[in-house]
């Protein structure tokens, strides 16, 4: 009976999970090899590679390491914060020379004159006052002084967009 066992066995190699050949106690000990080729693969562990290896010992230079980190993300953080503030405020400030385009523009006679005449030109106006507005929304106020900038702008157009209205409600 044993001989069927055997022979079944030796016919057909079983496979593992991962579908590997699997050997069979008979197969080990009659000394049969698989067929597949055994590949080694170094393992390293963070003691044993020289490059992430850290001292044992707290000398000075390790001990001073993390402050040194630190202090180099403070560093790049607040250079990244000028920045942001140097290109909002740019930003802003663009937006504040339309603004104060568009002011100048209705302070002229002739402008107030159109806007009370023209409904397209008083359309035209707060429609133009509106996308000043958006743009002006769509800035982040990182820091205080961005923010209250920001909200000077808006304080002006809004009183402007209050100007047009009553230039038209006097006609």
């Amino acid at each position: 009976m044993e001989n069927l066992f055997n022979r079944s066995q030796q016919a057909r190699p079983r496979y593992s999970s991962r579908g590997k050949p699997v050997q069979s106690v008979h197969q080990k000990s009659a000394g049969i090899k698989p067929a597949t080729k055994v590949v080694q693969i170094p393992v390293h562990s963070v003691s044993s590679d020289p490059d992430r290896s850290f001292p044992t010992q707290k000398s000075d230079e390790a001990a001073q390491a993390p402050d040194r980190r630190s202090a180099s993300a403070l560093r790049i953080q607040k250079v990244f914060r000028g920045y942001m503030v140097r290109k909002n405020v740019k930003r802003i400030m663009s937006i504040r020379k339309e603004v104060d385009e568009i002011e100048r523009k209705l302070l002229c006679g002739e402008t107030a004159e159109l806007i009370r005449r023209d409904e397209r030109e008083r359309l035209r106006v707060n429609e133009t006052l509106m996308s000043l507005l958006f743009k002006l929304d769509s800035i982040s106020g990182v820091d205080a002084g961005v923010r209250e900038c920001r909200k000077g702008v808006i304080k002006k157009a809004i009183s402007l967009q209050e100007k047009v209205d009553s230039i038209v409600s006097c006609s």
